[in-house]
């Protein structure tokens, strides 16, 4: 009788095995949402499951405890190089977009004949929008985001903008840049609500309209953290409630960036309780990533921290190139896990288009490798190299091989900047903060999701933390060459040119290889044609096609019912929507 009774358990689990591998299969054949999320010129010690006190960021650490931490996940040094790679899966060299980020009225962008990411999906059956910040070329409309792949756009097609006015100064001209686009129609809105709230509105909103109909494809391109050219270049939702919030940051500007971070990650949050609400989160892949380190001091600073690492934005020290980033998701077979795999922002490009059923077989001419089986799994990292850039205007270039990574031309000292998030007098963390905000609620409400613990999370911070040895801590000249191992010396402290010179060779001979694929740079000066004075003082689209004779101002005619008023910052004012409907 005992061994009857043993052998029908024996059965009983097969069975709900199998039913639970039923389930499993059901779930992947079903193409996931994606959900991504890009934080902009955010510091690599500005969120706290990197275990910064300084600022918590409970909602995006939710996503990391839950999923897995990507602690080698390298982009480009600046923006545009940065998100162009992102979009096309290939270094920015091959479309000659390695150069400055695109300026307002300059007319040039990511090549027409490049298929960008949310082209590929939106082949694949997915609804694609973009809210927030575009940044690749909007000198015609062929290159807007609707005429690229994006069923929707809402937001601003230059760099950055002020958080209320929406605006945006090149050569002493203040435009407007706050567009709703769908296909064949162009539009602004005159809203002027913080900017962050407002994406977050509409993302919420494209969720809710969305919800399992289509499987979704939603890039959330903050304008958080970047600095703006307003008179306020730091600005907050409300700076009583920053001040309140924030009382152990003496700094001015450093208190305000954290209220910036802390209303980036609220709005995180929204996201992910709104996936969970529209019971879409159980079949979705929610990822976090910053394009590029933050710019400490200099040219639109924010104060943002790198700690420990070296440099900042628009350098190739660790502290320019190595981004935050997270991603969650119920399809992960191996969650609350860190990864040092070595992982490229181009990877995202075939890695999201294999899980949305591509066949990969049919992509060419691409940098990127599917990781997702070292992102679900475990398994090693595809990737050995990457290159960072090579900026060849400015002599500078940077690659990285196994362990060891080869720049040249650093003008910059490239020191060592930042706030390290673990003075005394700051709050101490609570990893039950994270499993108990707005997205970590969302994915407890899962069903058969193994739910991470506060130790466990408090050991995942541990682990996410680098730590170096600072007993030699003197700043090296890399305007020549430097030769880092940046896994036992992440924080560039140890110049290796003179000790490893067959690793130097090998990495001079993979630059060789990049500068074959390279095109020359494509920067071009302002085009006068663009001034939103021509455009009732709004930055559009100038030209009527892409390849018209720029030295004639062929100009698009604009159906403008109502001049836009640029208005002094006004927060939480708001006015009637207005469109501009192309004729």
């Amino acid at each position: 009788m005992a061994w009857k009774r043993e052998h029908s358990l024996i059965i009983i689990l097969m069975i709900f095995r199998l039913d639970q591998s039923t389930v499993s299969s059901k779930r992947l054949t079903k193409k996931p949402h994606i959900i991504l999320i890009v934080a902009d010129d955010l510091g690599w010690n500005d969120v706290s499951f990197h275990g910064a006190d300084q600022i918590p960021t409970p909602n995006i650490d939710a996503l990391a405890y839950n999923g897995v931490i990507l602690n080698r996940h390298y982009t480009l040094p600046i923006c545009t190089p940065s998100r162009t790679t992102l979009m096309t899966g290939r270094n920015a060299i091959r479309d000659g977009m390695q150069g400055s980020p695109l300026r307002p009225g300059e007319p040039r962008g990511v090549p027409l004949n490049s298929t960008i990411l949310p082209e590929l999906l939106r082949n694949r059956g997915y609804a694609t929008h973009l809210v927030g910040k575009w940044h690749l070329g909007y000198s015609s409309l062929k290159n807007t985001p609707v005429y690229r792949g994006f069923d929707t756009f809402y937001g601003y097609y230059n760099g950055f903008i002020t958080y209320f006015n929406h605006t945006i100064t090149e050569k002493g001209m203040v435009g407007k840049d706050l567009h709703r686009d769908e296909f064949g129609k162009l539009g602004i809105d005159s809203n002027y609500s913080y900017f962050t709230d407002l994406i977050t509105d509409e993302a919420v909103n494209i969720i809710h309209k969305n919800g399992n109909r289509k499987p979704l494809f939603l890039e959330i391109a903050h304008l958080a953290v970047h600095a703006s050219d307003g008179e306020e270049t730091l600005e907050v939702r409300n700076l009583d409630e920053v001040r309140s919030s924030f009382p152990h940051i003496k700094n001015p500007g450093r208190q305000k960036y954290a209220g910036m971070i802390k209303a980036m990650d609220e709005s995180v949050g929204r996201v992910v309780q709104s996936l969970q609400q529209n019971n879409m989160l159980e079949n979705s892949i929610v990822i976090f990533m910053s394009d590029n380190g933050a710019p400490t001091y200099g040219v639109y600073e924010n104060f943002g921290s790198n700690y420990p690492l070296r440099g900042i934005k628009d350098t190739m020290f660790e502290g320019g190139v190595r981004g935050a980033a997270c991603v969650f998701s119920p399809l992960i077979e191996r969650p609350a896990r860190i990864s040092n795999g070595l992982m490229h922002i181009s990877d995202w490009y075939p890695t999201l288009y294999s899980i949305a059923g591509g066949d990969l077989r049919h992509i060419h001419n691409i940098d990127g490798l599917d990781q997702w089986s070292m992102i679900t799994s475990g398994s090693e990292s595809k990737r050995r190299d990457l290159l960072l850039n090579i900026d060849e205007a400015r002599g500078m270039e940077g690659a990285i091989s196994g362990n060891y990574k080869l720049i040249r031309g650093a003008k910059t000292n490239g020191g060592h900047y930042g706030d390290s998030g673990n003075d005394p007098t700051y709050p101490v963390y609570h990893a039950n903060d994270a499993l108990t905000s707005s997205a970590g609620l969302a994915i407890k409400k899962l069903s058969r999701f193994p739910y991470v613990s506060p130790s466990k999370a408090e050991e995942l911070r541990k682990a996410a933390t680098i730590k170096c040895n600072r007993s030699n801590s003197s700043i090296i000249d890399c305007s020549g060459s430097c030769l880092f191992d940046i896994i036992n010396d992440p924080c560039e402290y140890k110049n290796l040119i003179r000790e490893k010179s067959q690793v130097v060779e090998l990495l001079s001979n993979k630059m060789r290889y990049y500068k074959s694929t390279m095109v020359k740079q494509t920067n071009a000066q302002f085009d006068p044609c663009s001034e939103p004075k021509n455009f009732e003082d709004v930055w559009m689209p100038w030209r009527k096609r892409n390849d018209q004779d720029p030295s004639k101002c062929d100009r698009p005619d604009y159906n403008f019912p109502n001049k836009i008023q640029i208005q002094p910052c006004t927060p939480n004012s708001a006015s009637s929507t207005v469109k501009i409907v192309l004729i």
